[in-house]
Order: structure tokens, then C-alpha cells, then sequence
């Protein structure tokens, strides 16, 4: 017994194997944690890109109200929130989108300030919002607050582009009595909500920009 020839546990070497093994597996946990890096430095990356849009974004919203309020040194309207507040009853006739005559001399008074705001903001256009209170309204020519508010802020638009506001650059919509200032409790209240909103906002926000042509 003594003599015997002692027999190696394992017949055949298995540590090549083993090493590549755990060599494979080392290599692929190094790979997923580049990976993760590399996804969070990208994440770190878009995130940063995000904080400085947003803070160019505030920078222009608070640049333009500032020069918004210019235009309500007159006392003729009301600059809230960056937004050029003009009461309905300024402009229209009750019921009526025509805007009348004394409504077109005022804003023929807002277009030269609205123009220079525009060409210092390239990137912008003026908004026109129309807005009512909350009293239905059903005739003949307009069947809802909502058909009301746009043909007015129609109307405002077209009278802006007859003070020479470049049509490309103006935008009408109608909010009907959906957005409130004021809650529709009694008249003045009711009042203040019939009223034409413009403010500007990014031709990117409200429009398609024109591709450029392809080089021959």
C-alpha cells in the first residue's frame, strides 16, 4: 500500500479553463461598468444641457416682460405675467368681433412698441388670445364663446397687421371662457374676463420653420 502511486485528484488541469473563465467574467463586469458610466455621464450631460436651456428660457421670459411693461406706462393696459391685457369692452361692441373705431386708434398706439419688441426678438411672434366670461352665447353668426373669442382675437390681428405688423409674425387664437382671470361671480368680475390677451412666444412653439434648400 505503501508504494502505491498516489493519482492526482483531477485526471486532467483544469485551471486554464478556470482562469479564462474568470477572466471572461472580470472582462464583462469591467464592460458593464463602463457602460454604466459611460450612461451616467451621459445622463449628467443632458441633464446639464437641460438646466441651461431652462435658465436661458427664464432669462428671456423675464428680459421681454421687462420690456412689455413699457407698454403699460400709457395706462391704457395692463401688463401681467409678460401677457399685454386689453379689456373687451375697449375694443368690441357686446357680442360683436368687429373691433371699432376708437378700439382701432388703441391699438394702432400698441403696434409701434409690439414692432420694435419684435425685431429685437427674432425668434419671437405675438400672440392674440381671445377670452370671454362665462355667459353663453348663441346667435346668429357666432354659436359659442369659443367661435367669440377667436374672431376677436382674429380681428385684433388683423388690426395689428394694419398698424404694419408683419402678418408672418402674428398668431390668433380663441380661448372662449375657459381661462378665467377672474372668477364669473358678478359683473365686474365677469368683466375682467372678457378681455384680448397678446404676449410673446417662440415661432418654434406655434410654427414649422421652412427647411432649408438643398445644396445643388
Amino acid at each position: 500500500m505503501a508504494g502505491r502511486e498516489r493519482r492526482p485528484l483531477f485526471p486532467i488541469n483544469v485551471w486554464p479553463p478556470l482562469v479564462d473563465a474568470v477572466t471572461l467574467v472580470l472582462a464583462a463586469f469591467v464592460l458593464v461598468i463602463l457602460v454604466v458610466l459611460l450612461a451616467q455621464r451621459g445622463l449628467v450631460h443632458r441633464l446639464t444641457e437641460r438646466e441651461r436651456e431652462l435658465e436661458k428660457l427664464k432669462q428671456d421670459k423675464a428680459r421681454i416682460e421687462h420690456r412689455l411693461r413699457a407698454l403699460a406706462a400709457t395706462g391704457l393696459v395692463e401688463v401681467v405675467d409678460g401677457k399685454v391685457i386689453l379689456q373687451g369692452e375697449v375694443l368690441f361692441g357686446s357680442g360683436s368681433a368687429e373691433v371699432t373705431e376708437q378700439g382701432r386708434a388703441f391699438v394702432a398706439q400698441l403696434a409701434p412698441p409690439l414692432l420694435a419688441l419684435l425685431e429685437s426678438e427674432p425668434d419671437q411672434m405675438v400672440l392674440v388670445g381671445g377670452h370671454t366670461d362665462d355667459r353663453p352665447i348663441r346667435t346668429a353668426r357666432y354659436s359659442s364663446n369659443w367661435q367669440l373669442s377667436t374672431a376677436r382675437a382674429v380681428s385684433v390681428a388683423d388690426a395689428l397687421q394694419g398698424a404694419g405688423l408683419p402678418a408672418q409674425r402674428l398668431v390668433a387664437a380663441g380661448f372662449g371662457e375657459h381661462h378665467p382671470r377672474a372668477a364669473n361671480t358678478d359683473d365686474a368680475s365677469r368683466q375682467r374676463n372678457r378681455r384680448i390677451e397678446i404676449l410673446l412666444v417662440p415661432i418654434r412653439s406655434v410654427a414649422s420653420e421652412m427647411a432649408a434648400p438643398a445644396a445643388p
